[in-house]
């Protein structure tokens, strides 16, 4: 293999528009994600409305989860959490309703032990999980900054 390649534009500059300096700059252009990042903002704001109608000792047990199609996923710790959780469903409903959001239904899961999420704030300074030729490579269009 030559180590001199004549410069021909990389596939993956197509993805990003021009002067999109950030992933949610990025996301707002971007069909697919744009829907992810719209059902992920409708799901909080579900959260914000039913959080006062749930006791505090049952709050940290439960966590919003996916929004899709007319159905919001709830995740609760134990399956003691979920029994309480669904004797709240009808209220939930009641109150998303009033409030403007299209939901059907609510889906209540339980979380599988050994299986827990990591908390939100340190899954953010963790490392992304990608081969390191990706990574210097998605470095290298950022710096590049066209």
């Amino acid at each position: 293999m030559s180590a001199h390649r004549a410069h021909t534009a990389s596939p993956t500059a197509t993805f990003a528009p021009k002067g999109a300096g950030s992933l949610s700059a990025w996301a707002r252009v971007t069909q697919p994600i744009a829907a992810l990042q719209d059902a992920a903002t409708e799901s909080h704001q579900m959260w914000q409305c039913v959080r006062p109608l749930l006791p505090g000792a049952l709050l940290g047990g439960v966590r919003a989860g996916r929004w899709q199609d007319g159905v919001w996923s709830l995740t609760a710790s134990s399956s003691a959490v979920a029994a309480k959780l669904s004797q709240f469903k009808p209220t939930l409903l009641h109150q998303l309703k009033a409030q403007g959001h299209g939901v059907r239904d609510i889906r209540i899961r339980v979380q599988p032990h050994g299986a827990q999420a990591a908390p939100m704030a340190t899954t953010a300074t963790q490392e992304p999980l990608c081969p390191p030729a990706v990574k210097a490579r998605l470095q290298a269009l950022l710096s590049r900054g066209d």
